[in-house]
């Protein structure tokens, strides 16, 4: 199988045919926004570098499909880094990607997160802010930001507005994390609670932990008696918090704009 051709973003514009049925609408800027995502409790959350034009903490839902074709998701708690990378240092892929255009940048291939349509064949639109997945480590995020914009270079010259998280989605965030924390220093003496909605011996606790089974994702814990405390029982927030735990929560940094707290688009003006 022959190697698809690379092609410059500054070399191409418009709507580039990649193969007979399928197309990629490129926009029409200087410059693109890339965001790479890492996931707690990973490193790579802590990452920083000059060229990182802004960084929010979020959470990231994935997708697994089972053999009988069910579908689950999953939550993670993580960061988003925004790179504003000029377009001549990224190249296209002359490959179907059909949502997922491949691109290279600095010599390492991503994909783009995109939308597509039904339009004379298949075409996918490239926006000027694309995502490129999460679960990145540290290595791979050098590589994006070796060839990024500064802050003051990158500032005016694209569009970049961080929107704050809503309150649940700052109390989701926070309940991951916490579960992360727990999950690393819960052992015996400690305390639990449990969600609302779940009870032993008709409460919530706290209840003493008395083990925690290696295998397997439950801790013993001691009400009257003793009872398994499953991780899906467990009030991640509030364990913490009777620990003295600290879990911080969701931040948010833009060097090259601002920063706007989320507004419900159904809630009613007052």
């Amino acid at each position: 199988m022959s190697t698809p051709k690379v092609v410059s973003l500054s070399e191409l514009a418009g709507r580039v045919d990649i193969e007979p049925g399928y197309h990629v609408e490129l926009p029409d800027t200087d410059h693109l926004v890339i965001v790479a995502g890492a996931n707690y409790p990973a490193a790579a959350t802590r990452y920083d570098h000059p060229n990182v034009a802004a960084r929010q903490d979020k959470v990231f839902y994935t997708r697994a499909y089972w053999p009988d074709g069910r579908k689950k998701w999953f939550q993670h708690a993580g960061r988003d880094f925004y790179f504003v990378i000029p377009r001549g240092k990224i190249g296209l892929v002359f490959k179907k990607g059909y949502s997922y255009v491949p691109v290279v940048i600095n010599g390492q291939t991503f994909r783009l997160n995109v939308s597509g349509g039904t339009f004379d064949g298949w075409t996918d639109s490239v926006r000027q802010q694309a995502h490129v997945g999460i679960a990145f480590t540290k290595k791979t995020l050098d590589v994006l930001a070796q060839v990024a914009l500064p802050p003051v270079e990158a500032r005016g010259k694209v569009p970049l507005e961080l929107v704050g998280l809503a309150d649940r989605d700052a109390a989701n965030f926070v309940e991951l994390v916490a579960g992360h924390v727990c999950r690393s220093r819960l052992a015996e003496g400690h305390k639990l609670l449990l969600h609302e909605g779940w009870s032993y011996e008709g409460s919530r606790g706290p209840f003493v932990v008395t083990s925690k089974h290696k295998a397997r994702r439950y801790y013993i814990a001691k009400g009257h008696s003793t009872f398994r405390a499953a991780y899906t029982s467990i009030d991640w927030t509030d364990t913490a918090a009777v620990n003295g735990f600290v879990v911080d929560g969701p931040a948010q940094e833009n060097r090259i704009g601002s920063v706007v707290p989320y507004v419900d688009p159904y809630a009613k003006a007052v």
